[in-house]
């Protein structure tokens, strides 16, 4: 089951779906609220929105004893979908992905203070949601791809604003740090988004030693082989 991250929908996934479907496994991926085919439910984007959106997915399909990825701000959506349903969740990856201590933000544990800023000002202008320009879209999430490769091309042309919400609400992490489900954190060793330093912050959080990919932030665009092989491995 894959949760994507900011401005990404569950397209991001079909590289490393289409792979593993091969070999066996079933798989779903799922358009959060305000994202991918439902962006026009930008609204509906909230922490809680996202999780009951994959719980409720997680549900519909079926799935029990769910392998349950995040990326990026996935990382803060696959614990509260652990809260939910934990009977249907064994195992949770997080894939350069930010985890967040109890009672923080996404805005304040990954972002600098222009950073925040910058994020602030363009959901100011954007109507509540940001816009990165596509330049620095790829130079943050896709720098291991050349502009021109048809993986960058056709993820910029479907990345969606992203609602600020998300980002700015406090999550209540007590209950999922009082969990005992199995988890896994994949770094991402180019990363200009999560850079290594904090992945490694994030992985040392949930007790954990990091999986390293050679990659920038979107391995499951540049590198769907590499990482199909840790998931089967989990």
């Amino acid at each position: 089951m894959f949760v994507h991250g900011m401005s990404h929908g569950a397209w991001c996934w079909e590289l490393v779906q289409a792979r593993l479907e091969r070999a066996g496994h079933t798989t779903l991926a799922v358009d959060l609220p305000g994202h991918g085919r439902r962006a026009h439910e930008r609204r509906r984007a909230s922490v809680g929105g996202y999780a009951q959106a994959v719980a409720d997915a997680i549900a519909l399909a079926g799935f029990s004893r769910a392998i349950l990825v995040g990326h990026s701000m996935g990382g803060i959506v696959i614990p509260k979908v652990a809260e939910r349903v934990p009977a249907r969740v064994a195992h949770l990856v997080f894939l350069a992905a930010v985890v967040l201590p109890h009672g923080a933000s996404l805005l304040e544990t990954q972002t600098t203070l222009p950073g925040r800023a910058l994020l602030r000002g363009l959901a100011a202008a954007g109507n509540g949601a940001v816009q990165y320009p596509a330049v620095l879209e790829h130079a943050r999430w896709m720098t291991d791809l050349p502009a021109g490769d048809p993986r960058v091309s056709g993820a910029l042309a479907r990345l969606t604003p992203q609602p600020l919400r998300p980002w700015v609400e406090r999550v209540d992490m007590q209950r999922f740090y009082a969990m005992n489900v199995p988890r896994t954190y994949v770094r991402c060793l180019g990363d200009a988004a999560v850079v290594p330093a904090k992945a490694a912050e994030y992985a040392a959080r949930l007790g954990v030693t990091p999986i390293d990919l050679d990659c920038a932030h979107g391995p499951m665009l540049s590198e769907p082989d590499a990482l199909v092989a840790i998931l089967e491995k989990i």
